[in-house]
Formats: structure tokens, sequence, C-alpha cells
């Protein structure tokens, strides 16, 4: 049986952004706020990587495949103290953990954490890169990658737009598109 997912008031963003939380748009909150185990349809387009070195890291990070806009699946598994984050792609699905660390939004992706700033602009998520680290390792400046991650509300919908390029490599991955919030549902 499918039940409404709940929501947390002390979520993991919450905790993160603060008062500025308030200042993203209503469909933002909603999704930042849910808690326990949620699953979200969506639909997406990827753009995958142009270059050999780019498809090893899209392997070995399990990175979505290039595909038209397709149907995907997102699950969120969300308490207080760290969100994991499974995209099911086609052909692929890609898990991170998300948790906060002095101040600042982790994301790890296996070995790989990737240290976020978040900022808010007419209601739109903007997370910004601040260091990467690989096995605790800092990255070599010279080494980071550019990475745009922007999420915006309307409709119901959560709109996110991701798009990761490393120096002399290109592209890694860049993915756009939509979760239906109204479709959430709880997994028991």
């Amino acid at each position: 049986m499918q039940t409404r997912p709940t929501n947390s008031t002390d979520s993991l963003y919450r905790q993160a952004m603060a008062d500025e939380f308030h200042s993203l748009a209503p469909e933002l909150q909603l999704f930042h706020s849910l808690a326990g185990r949620v699953t979200l349809p969506g639909r997406c387009t990827v753009k995958g990587p142009h270059t050999t070195i780019g498809r090893l890291f899209g392997k070995l990070f399990a990175l979505p495949k290039a595909t038209t806009e397709t149907d995907f699946w997102f699950e969120l598994d969300a308490d207080t103290r760290q969100e994991t984050w499974r995209r099911h792609f086609p052909g692929r699905s890609m898990t991170s953990q998300m948790r906060i660390r002095s101040g600042s939004l982790v994301e790890s992706l296996g070995p790989v954490d990737l240290h976020f700033q978040l900022s808010v602009l007419q209601g739109q998520l903007r997370m910004i890169i601040q260091r990467i680290t690989f096995c605790e390792l800092p990255c070599p400046k010279f080494l980071l990658p550019s990475i745009l991650a922007e999420e915006t509300g309307a409709g119901g919908k959560l709109y996110f737009n991701v798009a990761a390029t490393l120096p002399l490599v290109g592209i890694l991955a860049e993915y756009r598109g939509y979760l239906d919030l109204e479709q959430a549902w709880a997994i028991a």
C-alpha cells in the first residue's frame, strides 16, 4: 500500500540553510523537508561525456548515460543526519549520500566528497562547489571540475539542472528534468 510521505521540520537542508531555507520556492521547501523513504517519478534528458577519459569517469562514479527525454525514478531516504539519493536513470543508477560537515553540505559519491555552499536566488537553490576531496585528500584547484547544480520549483514539480565538466576532459555528465512532487510516495 502506498502512502503519502511525511515531512521533517529539522531536515538536512533546513539545518544547512537556516533562515534562508524559507526563501526557497514552495516546491523546493516541500522536497527538502521530506522524511523517511520516498520515491518520486520524473523525466530527464542526459548528455554524456564525449571523451574516453570522461566515459571512464562516468563508469567509475555511475554517472548517467546519455539519453533523450525519458522517464526515471528518484528514491530518497532522509533523516536529520543524512540523506541517501538514488537516481534511477535508464541503464544506470547513481547513488550519493548527503550530510552536513563543518557547516557545509557534503555529497559523497563513493570515495569523492563534494563540499557545497547553498544559496537562494529568487526562490531557486544553487549549490556552489567549494572543494572536493578524494579519499579525504583535497583535490588541487587546477583539477577541480566545474559543477552547476540548480533547482527551481513550479506547478508541483522540482526542476533540476546539473552539469559537471572536468578540465582537459570535458563533460562528465549533464542532466536536466523534473521530479513530480504530487506523485511522491512513502516506501514502507
